[in-house]
């Protein structure tokens, strides 16, 4: 069901100290139609945070 833009097939969460650190590249990413392929093919800067994204998409993809 979607509702006032809420659409539960792309949800994000970022939980943690420095979250709002990444948040708007998650944000970037599901308001241009993106998906969790492109966080697993991106290159990101390492060692930062940024990171987190390729790591946590990698994860994912391993459970499908």
């Amino acid at each position: 069901m979607r509702e006032h833009g809420y659409d539960p097939e792309q949800t994000l969460h970022c939980i943690g100290e420095r979250a709002a650190e990444i948040i708007h590249i998650g944000q970037a990413v599901l308001g241009l139609g993106g998906t969790i392929e492109y966080f697993r093919d991106t290159v990101f800067n390492y060692p930062t945070l940024a990171e987190a994204y390729k790591v946590a998409a990698l994860a994912g993809l391993n459970r499908l």
